[in-house]
């Protein structure tokens, strides 16, 4: 029970490191810095972080020749979801989108149920309904328009993200989550150094001031912080579980939108927080009855 918990409060941790992200991100953004130099820098950051890590802790570096390309699939499928998510922002609403990406504890429990890995009774996937239902409460509020190919390319978005959590998931059993991550940060910034490389328009663009700076910089930490807290916690607890723990991050992230950039929230929006916040918990409890009972 006591490893339970532990998994339970990394994936909440998660959670709330990972709010900071898009927050920090629309910060640096505000500031001059350019999308690709957002994200390029968070791998960066993600790597020097990782390997200070790894060093303090003495653990080996190099790894086999299989394990770099099954880590390499993962990494293709993050900067996938990537590219997905802020492409499709391009022709619908954000919310439209996370909307879409906050379906994926659907698709990873429907494949764990598949594969034999997780049991899953009737309860929890009504409970799991419901989440994206107060999900939908909370995030499309004042929804004005849809458009066919920005729906399309969020949907790829989702497909890449349970891709990515299941790939990921049977890593970080075999290298520890540390190992993974900091694997996944140094193929996304080849990958993204190779792109960098391909003539076009300058993609590269620096924030403007310290507020930037301090929010590239944060941006990366809680990027990496979160993505090391929530495969430990799911390797403890189970991929479903943590998944759908995972959707109180837009909680976390709407509470901090409303301290950091002075944002509110509906009374609309609170009802879909409120149910989302209450499924979440009746799930988690009828799940941990069900690890008492086996």
């Amino acid at each position: 029970m006591l490893e339970q918990r532990v998994g339970i409060i990394f994936v909440i941790m998660s959670s709330f490191a990972f709010a900071f992200v898009p927050n920090s991100a629309k910060l640096a953004l505000d500031d001059g810095a350019s999308l690709f130099f957002i994200v390029y820098s968070r791998y960066i950051i993600g790597t020097i972080l990782l390997t200070i890590f790894m060093i303090i802790k003495r653990n080996g570096l190099i790894l086999q020749n299989s394990q770099i390309i099954q880590i390499l699939l993962p990494s293709l499928s993050a900067l996938v979801l990537i590219f997905c998510t802020y492409h499709a922002v391009n022709y619908v609403e954000v919310g439209v989108v996370l909307l879409i990406l906050y379906m994926f504890p659907l698709g990873v429990a429907l494949i764990c149920f598949i594969q034999g890995k997780e049991q899953i009774n009737g309860k929890q996937w009504l409970l799991m309904i419901a989440v994206f239902l107060g999900l939908a409460i909370l995030l499309l509020d004042d929804l004005q328009s849809t458009n066919v190919y920005g729906l399309f390319i969020s949907f790829c978005g989702l497909l890449s993200f349970i891709f990515f959590i299941i790939l990921s998931s049977k890593q970080v059993s075999k290298l520890g989550s540390a190992t993974f991550n900091l694997y996944l940060c140094f193929f996304g910034i080849i990958i993204m150094t190779i792109f960098l490389l391909v003539p076009g328009e300058t993609r590269i663009s620096l924030p403007k001031s310290v507020i930037g700076y301090t929010a590239i910089l944060g941006n990366g930490l809680f990027f990496i912080i979160s993505w090391v807290l929530f495969f430990e916690g799911a390797r403890i607890i189970g991929s479903t579980r943590a998944s759908l723990l995972a959707c109180v991050e837009p909680l976390f992230a709407a509470l901090l939108a409303v301290i950091l950039l002075n944002q509110t929230l509906s009374a609309v929006e609170w009802l879909g927080f409120g149910i989302v916040l209450t499924s979440v918990l009746f799930f988690e409890k009828n799940s941990s009855k069900q690890n008492k009972l086996t």
